[in-house]
């Protein structure tokens, strides 16, 4: 079994390092190892999204029996939300028992789940705790609670189904604008992480002001996740 032995491990578009990152996967993440490309290995992540990522990140490792349930710093690894865990991953960093969830246990709020986010800063391909793009957060929350989703904002939207109106969607849709998407909480907010922000925030689509005004102007729709990938 291929898992990525670091905190966070960048996925980038060419095997080399000046170029774009394109995604990210966080500790104990399994990947598909498809061809070498020297100092890289371009591999393959659970959600089909293929790039290339440094071999000396990825490791042999074993069954997976936790998933951390918010970040924790061990001193000599930094664990993010959602990080996946082996029981001698749990002995060796002496991570609390408080911090553990079985990997099959899915029974959360990706809305209650979010707000641990708050302030966390906005990063372009970002997926953990050290900074979230939009759709990357969407993908890591749905992800911990056992739905996998595409990758990015308008796959997820063209993955979701569609939901009329504000009036009939639920707290958990997602909100799609052009190029962005947000995590619906109910009474017309949204959590996302933004540029605008330059971090994950709280916004009422309600309210108005030259932002919402904007976000609006890109609307595409409501999608609700009704099943995984």
């Amino acid at each position: 079994m291929k898992l990525i032995g670091i905190s966070v491990a960048d996925i980038r578009v060419e095997p080399k390092f000046e170029c774009e990152r394109d995604s990210q996967l966080i500790y104990g993440e399994e990947v598909e190892v498809l061809s070498d490309h020297g100092e890289y290995a371009r591999i393959r992540g659970r959600d089909g999204l293929s790039g290339y990522v440094k071999k000396r990140l990825i490791v042999d490792g074993d069954r997976r029996e936790f998933k951390l349930n918010h970040y924790y710093d061990a001193g000599t690894m930094k664990f993010p939300f959602g990080s996946y865990l082996s029981r001698s991953d749990v002995e060796k960093y002496k991570i609390p028992e408080k911090l553990l969830v079985k990997i099959t246990d899915y029974d959360f709020k990706v809305t209650e789940l979010s707000k641990n986010f708050l302030t966390v800063p906005y990063l372009w391909g970002g997926t953990s705790d050290f900074g979230y793009d939009c759709s990357g957060m969407v993908q890591r929350l749905y992800r911990y609670v056992g739905m996998e989703l595409p990758r990015n904002a308008d796959q997820q939207r063209d993955f979701t189904e569609t939901v009329q109106d504000f009036d009939s969607a639920l707290p958990g849709d997602l909100v799609f604008f052009k190029g962005h998407v947000g995590l619906y909480l109910g009474d017309g907010k949204m959590i996302h992480a933004n540029g605008h922000s330059a971090s994950v925030s709280i916004d009422d689509l309600f309210q108005e002001s030259e932002y919402k005004r904007t976000l609006m102007s890109i609307f595409e729709k409501i999608g609700r996740v009704t099943e995984s990938l």
